[in-house]
């Protein structure tokens, strides 16, 4: 017997552009565009008389508002900071929007050309990824951030999380931690000759990684 571990349902259809990142705000979908454009889907009026407040669920969402120009670039990956009330999202470089209004407070100029992040809620530190190099900023509220630490890396960052105190990163076909503190790397398993390698956080505080398995 096959264990379905996951339902699939549509929400929206015909997005006018190709959908590169999506994240939820509350009830409504953010979905990030390769022409640079944000869309803001939410429920649809029969939909949201009946749903609970920061919920989402199977039914019809609608377009509620699309900021175009929003990046002059693909909006690769986004993440919504709710204890925060921001949205980090990662394109030409990573920039930082007050929420609910998407207005941008801060852009991350050393990130340019980055291709990853990760942030930790609780000590405010924003970990990403450029070329070879690991770098770390921590948010000292409103619209700064310090610098704390730029790390190298023996090659590019498919995937990054953070793992307590450390980070965990996809690099080539394996998985490794990085110690923030001096540096050092610990290998922990490979994610398969066939597909990258992909670190996800659960809510439980614990790491889903990739791994493909071949006969």
């Amino acid at each position: 017997m096959v264990h379905s571990a996951y339902d699939s349902f549509e929400l929206l259809r015909d997005c006018p552009s190709k959908i590169e990142s999506v994240e939820s705000y509350s009830s409504k979908i953010l979905l990030g565009c390769t022409d640079g454009s944000l869309r803001i889907y939410a429920p649809s009026d029969s939909e949201r008389s009946s749903l609970a407040t920061g919920e989402l669920r199977k039914g019809a969402y609608v377009l509620e508002r699309s900021l175009n120009g929003f990046a002059r670039k693909p909006v690769v990956s986004m993440k919504v900071l709710e204890s925060r009330e921001l949205l980090i999202s990662l394109s030409e470089s990573i920039s930082f929007h007050r929420l609910p209004t998407f207005e941008t407070i801060a852009v991350i100029t050393k990130a340019k050309g980055a291709n990853s992040f990760c942030w930790d809620d609780r000590r405010g530190f924003l970990c990403f990824a450029r070329q070879k190099r690991v770098c770390i900023f921590r948010h000292d509220g409103g619209r700064g951030f310090v610098e704390v630490k730029d790390i190298g890396v023996p090659d590019m960052v498919k995937s990054m999380c953070w793992c307590g105190e450390n980070i965990c990163l996809g690099i080539r076909k394996e998985y490794v931690i990085l110690n923030a503190t001096n540096g050092a790397l610990s290998e922990v398993f490979t994610s398969g000759r066939l597909a990258p390698p992909l670190v996800v956080s659960l809510p439980s505080g614990e790491l889903l990684l990739g791994k493909v398995f071949t006969l």
